[in-house]
């Protein structure tokens, strides 16, 4: 038996053969990866409008479900252009109470990284006799606005008679 060499024309035609397989491969596989890509992001953004949607009614239902907390929380806060009312109610308080009082000084103070609220600091000299004074105290802070008492000063002039300061801060939605 005679040894069977290939032919040039013969070794180049199936190396071409086999070269162009491999290309038409890495297209195909190109190809179906893309659409591969093309359907997941529909599927992504599929999703996303659907959790979006069922986020919305969740928070919707919540909403309603708790309209009188809400409400309550939004009234924690003194809003835009209430600061009167405010004035008015702790005057308001004053004479309830019974003490003489006036406020020395009301200073806004942002907080440092607090995107919702500011701190509104009141400071009010008052004088009274001690279960006035400290009547007055409890009725500010048992009002429907963010009330935290910060410091209290009080020194006795006469007997039964003091007077002082009153240091607290109120909050104030942004």
């Amino acid at each position: 038996m005679t040894k069977w060499i290939p032919k040039k024309e013969f070794l180049i035609s199936v190396t071409l053969v086999a070269l162009l397989s491999v290309i038409i491969y890495f297209a195909g596989l190109f190809f179906v990866l893309g659409e591969v890509r093309e359907i997941e992001d529909v599927y992504r953004n599929t999703e996303s409008e659907f959790s979006k949607n069922e986020k919305a009614r969740t928070l919707k239902s919540l909403a309603e479900s708790n309209k009188e907390d809400i409400q309550t929380l939004r009234e924690f806060f003194i809003q835009k252009g209430d600061e009167i009312e405010f004035i008015e109610k702790i005057e308001e308080i004053g004479r309830k109470s019974g003490t003489t009082f006036e406020i020395d000084s009301i200073n806004p103070k942002l907080e440092q990284g607090d995107i919702l609220k500011e701190n509104i600091e009141v400071r009010i000299n008052i004088e009274g006799s001690w279960s006035k004074i400290m009547n007055f105290i409890d009725m500010l802070e048992k009002t429907y606005f963010g009330v935290s008492i910060q410091n209290i000063n009080l020194d006795i002039n006469t007997p039964g008679q003091w007077s002082g300061f009153i240091e607290f801060i109120i909050f104030r939605e942004k």
